[in-house]
């Protein structure tokens, strides 16, 4: 494998909080593989024209009638990584995998939305292998692709995500993503009456200007020194994104391997209990009352040393399945490259 030439083709355009996940994953392909990345070409077009054809816009399907141009690309492997199609940009170049070996595509979301994008990108060339990162996707993806589909969960590099002692737990409560507003108003309302801290944001930051791995890592500060944390699945925050399937996002993978105690609903994918066991997730029932909720807090709280040892022996049990390295050989072994 190492005398192989690997190449990650990186979308250097990328930035925001969200991506520092999938530069965390580049690096560690480009680390096991001895690899080196190279950016994403770009072509220059009008502004009226570019901001009208991105993949997923209206008007998105007249991408095929611009003329292609040269571009070429040598590899023995090539992997191409996506935190959606939409980042896709080589179906406006023509060539490009004229010497190209193996051509390894990996896309993080899935969702059924997305599937005219994912025929683009599919349609650009003829990939060795096609991964999504939900398991919970390959049936309609393979249906509606009519090829082959593997599955590989996303993951985190485990030097980012460590745990902290219970003493270093600054944060009592937090939430990094979407929220079920019966319950964050329950526990906002608990931690002002109690004195407690409870973080809470959609994202880490709103400056686009900052690397995205940067706030990857403060998010990951955060995350570690919080006792609990909220986590539920897409489908219950976000009933439109997903309709089919109920993916596993990296919220999971960093919340246990930081030793974070997890509290919310588990997505419905069998992959998850497979990994993560069954008590893995403090469910929490949104439907309940106020003065239940305040009840759950109070004893989530007066346990939470216990709550956190469990998550520790947990983190320990699962640390082989939590990280990119894992997932990287998943695939070099798929591929047989192994």
């Amino acid at each position: 494998m190492m005398n192989l030439k690997h190449i990650v083709l990186t979308n250097t355009n990328l930035s925001g909080f969200e991506y520092g996940v999938l530069r965390d994953f580049e690096d560690e392909i480009v680390r096991i593989t001895g690899g080196h990345k190279v950016a994403m070409p770009k072509r220059k077009l009008p502004k009226f024209i570019d901001k009208r054809i991105g993949h997923g816009t209206r008007y998105g399907k007249l991408r095929e009638f611009l003329p292609r141009i040269e571009h070429n690309l040598e590899a023995d492997v090539l992997w191409v990584v996506l935190m959606g199609p939409e980042n896709f940009l080589l179906d406006l170049f023509k060539n490009w995998d004229r010497n190209v070996g193996v051509k390894i595509l990996y896309i993080f979301d899935t969702f059924e939305r997305q599937l005219p994008s994912i025929r683009r990108v599919l349609a650009s060339t003829n990939w060795d292998l096609a991964i999504t990162s939900f398991h919970g996707a390959v049936p309609f993806l393979e249906e509606q692709t009519q090829r082959k589909w593997h599955a590989v969960a996303q993951g985190v590099k485990l030097d980012r995500f460590q745990p902290v002692i219970k003493e270093e737990k600054l944060i009592s409560f937090s939430a990094y993503g979407r929220r079920l507003e019966k319950v964050h108003q329950s526990i906002k309302e608990y931690c002002i009456q109690t004195g407690k801290y409870y973080e809470y944001t959609t994202a880490t930051s709103m400056q686009l200007q900052l690397d995205s791995q940067d706030v990857y890592r403060q998010y990951a500060w955060h995350l570690a020194h919080s006792f609990f944390t909220f986590c539920w699945p897409v489908e219950l925050t976000n009933p439109k994104r997903v309709l089919t399937f109920s993916p596993m996002t990296c919220r999971w993978f960093e919340a246990a391997a930081s030793g974070t105690v997890i509290l919310g609903q588990p997505p419905k994918d069998p992959i998850f209990e497979k990994i993560f066991g069954s008590d893995f997730v403090i469910s929490i029932d949104y439907t309940i009352s106020q003065d239940d909720l305040k009840n759950i807090w109070d004893e989530l709280w007066e346990n939470r040393h216990l709550y956190f040892q469990a998550a520790l022996t947990t983190r320990e049990k699962l640390l082989t399945q939590l990280s990119w390295e894992s997932r990287v050989k998943e695939i070099l072994k798929l591929i047989n490259l192994s």
